[in-house]
């Protein structure tokens, strides 16, 4: 089982794996097979989008550990409060409710519940493809985006997407290996 320093030095570690091995790929297919330099969606090509996709990996391998007293509940909680108040001074009141709402879910679980499963580590970061989108598309609930585009725009916005919620899966998943929820090691019989 992980502490802070595993899991925010293991994010790092395989997301940069990760990153490489997918820039790598991306490149030869440029360069070896003639592709276009965007045909690896699972890398962004701008340099805030990378440096982006560093944050949301490191945070996620950070996120399970929410829902106890950490030091990932501390830095997670800063930046609920500091988030909300901009939404607050922002008049976004509706916004706020909901992000505060979401806030308070870890705390409704226990230790090792919800914020460790494997489901969990698939849906988590699709809030970093839907908040984006409807953020982008001016609409109010998330649940009407797919009225608001066509199919190419939905499928032009999840690949620009992809590269974000990958990072995310990514970073999860390295928190659950590590405390040995993911794959857990199988046990020897004597």
């Amino acid at each position: 089982m992980g502490g802070f320093r595993e899991h925010y030095i293991g994010g790092l570690v395989v997301y940069t794996t990760f990153f490489v091995v997918s820039m790598g790929a991306s490149l030869i297919g440029v360069f070896l097979f003639d592709l276009p330099q965007n045909w690896n969606p699972t890398v962004p090509m701008e340099l805030l989008s990378i440096a982006f996709c560093f944050v949301i990996s490191l945070l996620c391998s950070l996120w399970p550990d929410v829902d106890i007293k950490s030091k990932s509940q501390q830095i997670f909680y800063a930046l609920f409060a500091v988030s909300n108040l901009v939404l607050i001074l922002k008049q976004e009141y509706r916004i706020s409710a909901f992000f505060g709402l979401f806030a308070m879910l870890p705390m409704l679980g226990k230790h090792r519940g919800w914020t460790h499963s494997r489901l969990t580590m698939i849906l988590f970061p699709a809030l970093f493809v839907l908040v984006p989108l409807c953020f982008q598309s001016g609409i109010d609930h998330p649940l009407e985006i797919w009225k608001k585009f066509g199919r190419l725009e939905q499928l032009i916005a999840l690949k620009s997407s992809l590269p974000f919620y990958v990072a995310g899966v990514v970073g999860y998943a390295t928190h659950l290996q590590v405390d040995a929820i993911l794959l857990p090691k199988s046990k020897k019989r004597a």
